[in-house]
C-alpha cells in the first residue's frame, strides 16, 4: 500500500509546477527585452510585457497567430521567411534591422531568432529576443551626420589640426597638418606621434623649444597654451593645445591646432611701418568716412592745425573752413570722390587760432576689399610758404620785365617830356611879350589911356609876331595836353602791369589788360612791327589771375617782336605785323596773337613749353617765359595755351580762359 507521503506526491509535483511556471512568467514578464515563443507552425504562444508595450498588443490578441497576421503594420517584409529559416538544427539568426509602424509612426527593432528544443520532446519552439531599437538607431544616425559635419568642417579649416589620446598616440589629423608641416605619405597613417614630432622638429627654427613645450603640456595635462612658432624657412605658425577632458574630468587626450600666419606677420610688419611712416610724414594725413566725419589724423596734421587729435575726431573737416574757397569747388571736390575718383586742389583754411593758410590737398577714396569705398583719404601739405614765394616770384618776375623795358618806357616817356618842355619854354618866351603889353595897360584899367598908348601896344606886338604866336601857343598846350595824357598812360600802365595782384581769381578786362600791356611793351615792337587790335567790344569781365595775364601777354608779345626782327631786321624801314585778338561765347574767352615773324621750326615746336628752352641768342631769352604761361594758363587758370605755325610765314598763340569756375 503506499504511504501517505506518496499519495501527496503528484499533487505536490503539480503545484511545484505551477509555481515553477508562475515564476517563469514572472521572469519573462520583468525582463526588458521583448520575449516572443513560435512554435512549430509559426503561431505565437509566447508573448511578454515587452512585446506588449513595444507592439502595443496583449498576448490575448496575438495569441494563436502568426508573426504576419497578428496586428503588426510591418514596414519591412518577409519576417517569417527570416524567422523559418531556423530549424532543429540550432541555427541561430540576427536580423538587426526590422521595422513596423506604431502610431502612425515608424520604429525599428532589432532580433535574435533561437531555435529551443522542447525537453523529452522531438518538437521545440522559435524564441524571439529582441529590443525596440528606434532611438538607438536615431541617436547612431544623428551621431552619423554630426560627425560627418564635423569631420568635413575639420578638413575645410585653414587650420593643421591633430587629435592624440591620452597615451599620446594619434588618433586624427587633416589634410591642413599634412600640408602645413609637408608630411611625407609614409607618415600619414602611423600612430605613433613620435615620427612625426622628429619630422616635425626637422622643419623647426628652434626645435629645442618646441620640443619643451611638446613635453611640457604632455606633463601638465590641465594646460592650455597659445604661442609662435617658427620654421627654418620663415613660415610662422599660430600654435593652440587644448585637453579634452570629459564631463566625469576623464582626461581623454590633447587637441592641438596649427595655422599659418606668415602673411598676417608680414602685412602686421608692413602696416605697422606704413603706420610709423604715416604718423611721422612730413604731409598732414586725414581719413574720413563715408559722411565726412574725420576718423583718424596724423601728428602732422595736428601741429598745423592747431587742433588735438581728440578735438578733431568725428568732426568734419569745415572747421577749417575760411570762406575764402568758393563753395563750388567743395561741390566739384564731392561729385569726384563720390564717383570713385581721386580730387586735387588747394585750399585756403584757417587754424584754431584764426591764422589763414595755403594747402594743396589729394583726396581719394580708400576701398575694402570687395571694391566698395568705406573711407576716404586726405594727403595734405601746407603750402603757404610756396605761395608767398610763388608770389614774390611772380612779381620780381614782373618787376625784371619792366626793368628790362625800362630804357623803352623811358624812352616812351621821354619823347613827350621833351616837346612838353619846349612847349613850355616856348610859352615863357612868348609870354614876356604879352606881359609888357599888360603892365602898359594895368594903369590906363580904372581911368584915361595917353594918346601914344596905342601905339606903343602895336609896336609890341609887332615886334613879337602876335599873330603866330596867337596860332601856336595854342597848339603847344594841346601838345603839352596830348604829352602830359602819354605820359600819364605808360605811368598808369606802368602801375596796372606791376600790381601784384590778388591770390584768389577776380573779374577783369581782358581787352583793357591787353591795352596796358601793349602800352608797356611798345618800344619793344613799334620800330619793327604795326600792331593792329581786333577785340571784341562787348567782351564781359573774366574770372582770372589779370597780374599773371599781363605777364602771358608781355612775353608772347616781346617774342612776336623778336620774330619778326629776325626777318625785317633792326632799323628796317619795311615792318611786320601783330594782330591781337580777342572772342568770347558762353564758355571761353579766346586770346590770339598772331605775328609774321620767321616760325618756328617742326623739329622744335614740340620743346617750345618745355623749361629753360630757347631759340633766341644769347642774353634774349630763358627759356622760362612760355613754360610760365603755360603753367599759369592751364594750372592757375584751367584754360588752355596752343599755337600754330609756319616756317617762313610766322606763328599765332591762342590763350582760351573759361569763362566759369566750375568749369576748370
Amino acid at each position: 500500500m503506499p504511504m501517505p507521503g506518496d499519495v501527496c506526491s503528484p499533487k505536490m509535483a503539480e503545484t511545484e509546477s505551477t509555481e515553477l511556471r508562475a515564476g517563469a512568467e514572472l521572469f519573462l514578464n520583468a525582463v526588458p527585452s521583448i520575449l516572443i515563443g513560435l512554435d512549430s507552425r509559426g503561431r505565437i504562444n509566447r508573448w511578454n510585457n515587452a512585446a506588449v508595450r513595444t507592439f502595443g498588443l496583449t498576448e490575448e490578441e496575438v495569441s494563436g497567430k502568426t508573426l504576419a497576421t497578428c496586428g503588426i503594420k510591418w514596414l519591412t517584409g518577409g519576417i517569417e521567411s527570416k524567422v523559418a529559416e531556423v530549424s532543429q538544427s540550432e541555427q541561430r539568426l540576427s536580423v538587426d534591422n526590422f521595422r513596423f509602424e506604431k502610431d502612425g509612426c515608424p520604429r525599428a527593432i532589432a532580433l535574435n531568432v533561437n531555435w529551443v528544443k522542447v525537453s523529452n520532446s522531438e518538437f521545440g519552439e522559435r524564441l524571439i529576443v529582441g529590443s525596440d531599437v528606434t532611438e538607438r538607431r536615431r541617436a547612431e544616425d544623428e551621431l552619423r551626420a554630426k560627425t560627418a559635419f564635423l569631420e568635413a568642417q575639420i578638413q575645410a579649416t585653414i587650420d593643421g589640426i591633430l587629435v592624440v589620446d591620452e597615451q599620446a598616440s594619434i588618433v586624427w589629423k587633416n589634410q591642413r597638418l599634412i600640408e602645413i608641416f609637408d608630411i611625407p605619405p609614409s607618415l600619414w597613417n602611423i600612430p605613433s606621434d613620435e615620427l612625426l614630432l622628429a619630422h616635425a622638429l626637422g622643419r623647426m627654427a628652434d626645435p629645442e623649444a618646441f620640443l619643451r613645450k611638446v613635453k611640457h603640456l604632455y606633463t601638465h595635462r590641465h594646460e592650455t597654451s597659445r604661442d609662435e612658432i617658427k620654421f627654418r624657412d620663415g613660415t610662422v605658425l599660430d600654435r593652440y593645445s587644448s585637453p579634452v577632458f570629459g564631463k566625469d574630468g576623464h582626461y581623454y587626450g590633447r587637441i592641438w591646432t596649427f595655422r599659418d600666419i606668415t602673411q598676417r606677420k608680414q602685412n602686421e610688419d608692413a602696416l605697422r611701418q606704413l603706420s610709423v611712416a604715416v604718423e611721422q610724414s612730413p604731409v598732414s594725413v586725414v581719413i574720413t568716412d563715408l559722411d565726412g566725419n574725420i576718423t583718424y589724423v596724423n601728428r602732422r596734421f595736428t601741429e598745423c592745425t592747431g587742433y588735438a587729435y581728440d578735438e578733431v575726431i568725428g568732426r568734419n573737416p569745415r572747421i577749417l573752413k575760411s570762406d575764402h574757397t568758393p563753395p563750388e569747388v567743395y561741390r566739384a571736390l564731392w561729385e569726384t570722390i563720390s564717383r570713385g575718383e581721386e580730387w586735387r586742389g588747394e585750399f585756403r583754411n584757417r587754424k584754431k587760432n584764426g591764422d589763414l593758410y595755403w594747402e594743396s590737398v589729394v583726396i581719394s577714396p580708400i576701398r575694402n576689399s570687395a571694391g566698395v569705398t568705406s573711407h576716404f583719404l586726405a594727403v595734405k601739405e601746407d603750402i603757404t610758404e610756396q605761395k608767398l614765394a610763388e608770389s614774390h616770384s611772380r612779381q620780381a618776375q614782373k618787376l625784371e620785365a619792366i626793368g628790362q623795358l625800362a630804357a623803352g618806357i623811358a624812352h616812351e616817356i621821354n619823347t613827350p617830356i621833351q616837346f612838353i618842355g619846349d612847349n613850355i619854354r616856348f610859352m615863357k618866351e612868348a609870354w614876356s611879350s604879352f606881359d609888357s603889353v599888360i603892365s602898359l595897360c594895368e594903369p590906363v584899367s580904372g581911368g584915361t589911356a595917353s594918346d601914344d598908348l596905342l601905339p606903343r601896344v602895336q609896336r609890341i606886338l609887332q615886334e613879337c609876331d602876335s599873330v603866330y604866336l596867337r596860332s601856336e601857343i595854342p597848339r603847344a598846350l594841346d601838345q603839352s595836353l596830348e604829352g602830359i595824357g602819354r605820359v600819364a598812360k605808360i605811368v598808369q600802365a606802368m602801375k596796372e602791369f606791376s600790381h601784384p595782384g590778388s591770390d584768389e581769381k577776380q573779374l577783369a578786362d581782358i581787352n583793357k589788360a591787353i591795352q596796358t600791356t601793349l602800352t608797356v611793351s611798345r618800344n619793344e615792337w613799334k620800330y619793327v612791327a604795326e600792331v593792329e587790335t581786333l577785340l571784341q567790344k562787348d567782351l564781359q569781365l573774366v574770372p582770372c589771375h589779370i597780374g599773371e595775364l599781363n605777364q602771358v601777354f608781355l612775353n608772347l608779345l616781346i617774342n612776336s617782336a623778336h620774330a619778326i626782327t629776325e626777318v625785317v631786321g633792326d632799323g628796317s624801314k619795311s615792318k611786320g605785323k601783330i594782330t591781337v585778338r580777342t572772342t568770347q561765347d558762353a564758355q571761353y574767352t579766346t586770346i590770339s596773337i598772331e605775328d609774321t615773324g620767321a616760325g618756328i621750326r617742326p623739329e622744335h615746336q614740340s620743346k617750345i613749353f618745355d623749361p629753360f628752352f630757347t631759340t633766341k641768342g644769347v642774353g634774349r631769352g630763358t627759356g622760362q617765359g612760355l613754360t610760365l604761361a603755360h603753367a599759369s594758363i592751364t594750372k592757375k587758370h584751367g584754360g588752355k595755351i596752343w599755337f600754330e605755325s609756319q616756317v617762313g610765314k610766322g606763328t599765332t598763340f591762342f590763350i582760351q580762359l573759361p569763362m566759369k569756375e566750375a568749369d576748370s
